[in-house]
C-alpha cells in the first residue's frame, strides 16, 4: 500500500476501474444529448475539474514552490485548466485541444504512470484523479455535447501543442527542469523509461513531436472514417432531392 509498481494489480484495478467510469459517462451520455439536464451535469462537472485543479496545484506546492517542478506546465496541467472552460463554452479550439490532448497525453499516465507512492498516500489518489477528470470531460464532450473532430480540429490542437511547446522547452533549458518531458535535466533527474528508450537529448524530441503527430492522426482517423461512410450512405440523385423536400 505505500509503494507503487506499473503493470501491478493495483495499477490493473485502476486502469480497470476508470476505464469502467468512462464506460459510464458514455453510456450515460445519450441520455443527456439535448435534455436541460446536460447543461446541470456540465457545470458541475466544470466546477469540479476547476476546483481540483486549482486546489491540486496549491496542494502541490504548499511547500513552497519549486520552479522545476511546481509550475503547472505539464501537457496534464494545461489540459486540466482548459477542461471545464472547454465544456462551459464550446469553444472549439478549446475543446479541440481537450479531445486530443486528453487522449493522446493524458492516457499516457495510465500507460506508464509516474507516481510512486501507493494508496496509502495521498499524492496517489490526487494523479488519478486529476488525470481521470481530464478524461472525463473529454469523453463528456464526445459522448453527450456530440463533439467530432476533424482536420480544422487537429490544426488547432496541433498550433496549441506547439506554442505550448515554444513556452515550456527555453523554461526547462533555463531551469533545468523537465516539463512535458522535453527538457534536458541534469544527470541523476527521474526520467520515465519510455522517454529514455527514444534516445538522448534532443534527438528523442524528434521521436517524441513525430510519435504525438501519429496519435493525432489515430485519434482523428475514426472520425474520418465515419464521415465517409455516411456520405457513402447518404441518398444521391433526384430521389435525394424528393426526400430532402
Amino acid at each position: 500500500m505505500d509503494g507503487f509498481a506499473p503493470f501491478g494489480l493495483v495499477h490493473l484495478l485502476v486502469v480497470g476501474v476508470c476505464a469502467l467510469l468512462l464506460g459510464v459517462i458514455a453510456r450515460l451520455g445519450r441520455r443527456l444529448q439535448g435534455k436541460a439536464e446536460d447543461w446541470r451535469v456540465r457545470q458541475a462537472l466544470a466546477i469540479f475539474a476547476l476546483f481540483y485543479w486549482v486546489a491540486y496545484s496549491t496542494w502541490w506546492n504548499w511547500g513552497g514552490l519549486d520552479l522545476r517542478t511546481g509550475l503547472p506546465l505539464q501537457a496534464c496541467d494545461i489540459s486540466g485548466l482548459l477542461a471545464p472552460f472547454a465544456l462551459l463554452t464550446r469553444n472549439r479550439w478549446l475543446r479541440a485541444t481537450l479531445y486530443f490532448w486528453a487522449f493522446a497525453f493524458a492516457t499516457m499516465a495510465f500507460v506508464q504512470p509516474t507516481v510512486t507512492d501507493g494508496p496509502a498516500h495521498v499524492v496517489f489518489w490526487a494523479f488519478w484523479i486529476a488525470h481521470m477528470t481530464i478524461l472525463g470531460c473529454a469523453m463528456y464532450d464526445v459522448a453527450v455535447l456530440g463533439f467530432r473532430p476533424g482536420w480544422s480540429d487537429l490544426a488547432r490542437a496541433a498550433v496549441v501543442a506547439v506554442g505550448w511547446a515554444a513556452l515550456v522547452l527555453p523554461l526547462d533549458l533555463m531551469l533545468g527542469a523537465n516539463y512535458g518531458y522535453i527538457g534536458n535535466p541534469p544527470a541523476g533527474s527521474r526520467i520515465p523509461p519510455l522517454v529514455t528508450a527514444f534516445g538522448p537529448w534532443p534527438q528523442r524530441l524528434v521521436i517524441m513531436t513525430a510519435l504525438a503527430a501519429a496519435v493525432f492522426l489515430l485519434l482523428l482517423a475514426p472520425w474520418l472514417a465515419l464521415r465517409r461512410r455516411r456520405s457513402c450512405a447518404a441518398p444521391s440523385g433526384p430521389l435525394a432531392a424528393d426526400e430532402t423536400a
